[in-house]
């Protein structure tokens, strides 16, 4: 003998199936999204630079690169790009870096006053003058040597920029040094051998100054140099057609 089931009691059965199966797919849908955000999370930026804290974790550097070049010659100026932000609770400057590369100046920033020349001695009084001197067997004073025949003295290169720095970061506050703010630091002459792209600094180590007259170091292993910035490939000007 056949049962039949009520119509009542298969709407019931089939509603259960229904609220199962939209159950299933949100859970799917949810397991799916999770392991995105988990992903984009741990993914590391393609754009070359270092990150680093100072010793006592109140100063961090970011982004701090070498600013690009097929390659740097020896003697030659090295621009260096940092942002530098102060997590103390006071401020803080930075008052010099170097490097195993070469000296590292601050370019564009204030640079020190120059020295004052020394002073001269005052001209002795006609009533000191020496006597006049001898005169020679021809009767025709001795002249001194003319000031043109001395040899010129080479001409001086003007400085890069300051080993002495004094940039200033604010409590909670940064700085860029960038080429593009027109103060950055810089490799005044890049020592030992070419700097080719892909390249970079060794050694390089941060001092900072705070308010109260403490300091804190920050050291980098290396520097690295960015990447140049090619435009996109143009597209093709021919055009395909579908079906042929």
């Amino acid at each position: 003998m056949t049962r039949t089931i009520p119509a009542a009691r298969r709407r019931t059965v089939l509603g259960a199936a229904l609220l199962a199966s939209a159950a299933l797919g949100v859970g799917l849908l949810s397991g799916c999204s999770a392991g995105q955000i988990t992903q984009t999370d741990t993914q590391v930026a393609a754009v070359p630079g270092v990150s680093a804290n100072s010793t006592d974790g109140l100063i961090a550097l970011r982004d701090g690169a070498v600013a690009y070049s097929n390659e740097y010659k020896p003697g030659s100026v090295v621009p260096i790009e940092v942002r530098l932000f102060n997590n103390a609770k006071q401020s803080v400057k930075l008052t010099g870096v170097t490097s195993a590369a070469g000296t590292v100046v601050l370019v564009g920033g204030a640079m020190p006053a120059a020295a004052a020349p020394a002073p001269t001695s005052a001209a002795p009084s006609p009533s000191s003058a020496s006597p006049s001197a001898p005169r020679s067997g021809s009767g025709s004073p001795s002249a001194p040597a003319s000031a043109s025949k001395l040899p010129a003295a080479p001409p001086t290169p003007a400085p890069v920029g300051t080993a002495k720095m004094a940039v200033e970061i604010p409590v909670g506050g940064f700085v860029a040094l960038s080429q593009s703010t027109k103060t950055y630091l810089a490799v005044e002459k890049l020592s030992g051998d070419v700097l080719m792209a892909g390249g970079a600094l060794a050694d390089v180590k941060f001092t900072f100054t705070y308010a109260d007259g403490t300091t804190t170091e920050l050291t980098l292993g290396e520097l690295p140099m960015t990447v140049p910035l090619s435009p996109l490939p143009k597209p093709s000007s021919v055009v395909g057609h579908e079906g042929e």
